[in-house]
């Protein structure tokens, strides 16, 4: 590993905006809802915003005795192969349809594929296991309705970032089956998984490193811990963790990003370790002047615009496959 001297420095626009997020007392000590009314202010202040050659659709689809809010992007004008189910950030505690709209919209355009956002519950109100289970039968409900929806001829799979990219991942490799019941009632042909939350133990360097001045802190980690995981809870979601997965060679293809300034760093260069001795078929793409949640800090950074262009010519060139 290079020396801090010679690693690159974080982006200009991503250092300020983590600098602003820091002023006053900080995300990790916020009442709930002005947390969440925060996250979901970054998309529309700092984030993509919607495209005009993608169209939008909101829907409400019943998931175990409960609706959950869905939002379908398609790029117009073409007829996509990929279709994305997508589970946004936010420590299983804060994040809505809202908070990943902008980025959502430009995978569908820039990719050119089907981007279909799920808005499961989150925690306190509904902690571990219930992401997982609103994550299950979101899935199960939008393949079984493929043909509805208009996808069923495209390959689906499963995408996320952070918690998200737990989700995502936790359902791609099939780790869940301990935690709930219930199975796939089809295999995501591939998982696309940004800075993603694989490790529920939460011990590496890079917490400790990175774990102040940045968006994402180890206090506001902390946080999120402790509201996603009931007590007697943590044993079992560290071993449903895609870390602690025994054999991880039957996992579907794997795009993934991660961000050098960011707690999770570590925990992601490690899982794309793990998967690549394991033969799994891997793209991995390491941002080294990028921080966790650069996926929302794009509008006024042309060199985060550059860095979301990279993102998504991932998923383009693996639609082309």
């Amino acid at each position: 590993m290079s020396s801090d001297s010679d690693k690159p420095k974080l982006i200009t626009g991503q250092r300020l905006l983590c600098t602003l997020g820091n002023i006053g007392p900080g995300m990790a000590v916020l009442p709930l809802g002005q947390m969440r009314r925060a996250y979901d202010s970054y998309d529309r202040f700092f984030g993509s915003g919607s495209r005009e050659d993608v169209s939008t659709e909101d829907r409400s689809i019943p998931v175990g005795g409960h609706q959950l809010g869905i939002r379908i992007y398609r790029p117009t004008g073409l007829q996509p192969t990929l279709t994305m189910i997508y589970f946004h950030g936010g420590g299983y505690m804060i994040g809505s349809l809202n908070s990943h709209h902008g980025f959502c919209s430009l995978l569908a355009g820039r990719a050119g594929i089907n981007v279909i956002a799920v808005d499961y519950r989150c925690a306190p109100e509904s902690s571990f296991p219930g992401p997982i289970e609103d994550g299950l039968g979101a899935w199960n409900w939008i393949v079984e309705h493929g043909a509805e929806l208009g996808i069923g001829n495209t390959r689906i799979g499963v995408g996320g970032d952070s918690a998200g990219g737990n989700l995502a991942a936790v359902l791609a490799m099939q780790t869940f089956t301990k935690a709930i019941s219930g199975q796939l009632s089809a295999e995501p042909a591939f998982q696309f998984l940004l800075y993603p939350w694989v490790d529920m133990s939460g011990a590496s360097d890079s917490i400790e490193r990175y774990g102040s001045g940045l968006l994402l802190t180890k206090d506001v980690m902390g946080l999120f811990r402790r509201n996603y995981l009931p007590e007697g809870a943590a044993e079992l979601a560290i071993n449903s963790s895609p870390m602690a997965c025994i054999d991880p060679s039957g996992t579907p293809d794997t795009l993934i990003v991660t961000a050098e300034y960011d707690v999770l760093r570590d925990e992601g260069l490690a899982f794309v370790e793990k998967l690549c001795k394991a033969q799994v078929n891997v793209v991995h793409k390491h941002l080294s002047d990028c921080t966790h949640g650069f996926i929302s800090m794009g509008k006024f950074s042309g060199k985060t615009r550059n860095r979301l262009d990279e993102v998504c010519n991932m998923l383009l060139s693996y639609s082309k496959s």
